[in-house]
């Protein structure tokens, strides 16, 4: 596997105009920094910390421990050996394998690197990234599939809710909409893939509400498909298939990234982090496609604010914002 830095002018610079306070923008360098350096972990592709500060020019790489710390003024990216996640600008990113070590160095696997520290950190490198003007907004449930029932009303009914005030903050920024239902209807799961497979030059997300039997979770999660080779974040075994959805892996993490990271700026919701899972409204997708859980509506105190409908618009706001900086990111010239 080579990346390249390319011809950069230091450095990449963060832009919580483009994802909220946690993605960055790569600028354009000066010369080529050379190449990954691979080396194995148990049978596993991983490259270095000092190989991913050397790449990315950070100003300041410090080990302490086992923690490891990247900074520029405008990023701070923390890693932990033994950790399944890492931190961008306080964002929380699970990863696909745990942050091993080799040698006193920590080590991040090539399949997260590529597939999700790289499109975070420059969106602007995606290949071939998609040109869109359209949202496919996916309410989950309906009808008799009520989804989760909360302290104060389902799921179905909060996420077709927030599903048409996303729809109308995303057409006063000059979006077209899509929307899998508009009513209480019930819609199968492929008939959900099938409609937004449909739609040109789109987008598509998902939008739920969580729900626990420990009824003190709370906090907002967003999920990208899987990449393949990978198991999902909540557990499962890893898969080797090559699902459509896959195509779109660097858009499919930047666009969560986004939205994720936007909403929890901005409302100072708790971060459970941006995650993967292989849901079949993600597997068969065939454009860039997350799958947004909006906080537990079994949670006393977040169920209420989630039954408040300012609340929802704040959110559909949030959101909004996060996708046309989304779209702005990725088309944005090297």
């Amino acid at each position: 596997m080579v990346l390249r830095p390319r011809n950069t002018s230091q450095f990449f610079r963060i832009s919580s105009a483009v994802f909220g306070a946690a993605v960055l923008l790569f600028l354009a360098a000066e010369d080529a920094f050379g190449q990954w350096k691979i080396q194995k972990v148990n049978g596993r592709d991983y490259v270095t910390d000092e190989n991913v500060n050397s790449f990315y020019k950070f100003e300041r790489f410090a080990r302490d421990g086992n923690d490891r710390l990247f900074r520029h003024p405008s990023l701070i990216m923390r890693w932990k050996v033994g950790s399944q996640a890492i931190y961008i600008n306080n964002i929380k990113f699970n990863l696909s394998f745990p942050i091993a070590e080799k040698g006193g160095k920590a080590m991040i696997s090539t399949i997260d690197l590529a597939k999700l520290v790289d499109p975070v950190l420059r969106p602007s490198y995606i290949r071939k990234p998609i040109i869109f003007d359209t949202v496919v907004i996916d309410a989950g449930h309906g009808a008799h599939d009520s989804g989760a029932k909360g302290v104060k009303g389902y799921e179905k009914d909060y996420a077709l809710d927030l599903s048409i005030r996303l729809e109308a903050e995303l057409k006063k920024l000059g979006f077209k909409t899509e929307m899998t239902r508009r009513t209480d209807k019930f819609l199968t799961l492929s008939q959900r893939v099938a409609f937004a497979n449909k739609q040109k030059n789109a987008i598509f997300v998902s939008i739920h509400f969580n729900s626990s039997g420990n009824t003190s979770a709370s906090g907002i999660e967003t999920y990208s498909l899987a990449p393949q080779g990978t198991a999902s974040t909540n557990g499962g075994n890893a898969s080797s298939t090559l699902l459509t959805g896959h195509r779109r892996d660097a858009e499919n993490i930047a666009l969560a990234t986004s939205v994720h990271a936007h909403v929890i700026h901005e409302l100072k919701t708790i971060d459970r982090g941006i995650k993967r899972a292989r849901f079949n409204v993600l597997r068969g997708i065939n454009k860039p496609a997350i799958l947004f859980e909006g906080g537990f509506i079994t949670n006393p105190t977040e169920g209420t604010k989630i039954d408040d409908a300012a609340y929802r618009q704040q959110l559909a706001a949030s959101m909004a914002s996060a996708i046309i900086k989304f779209q702005t990111a990725v088309g944005k010239k090297k």
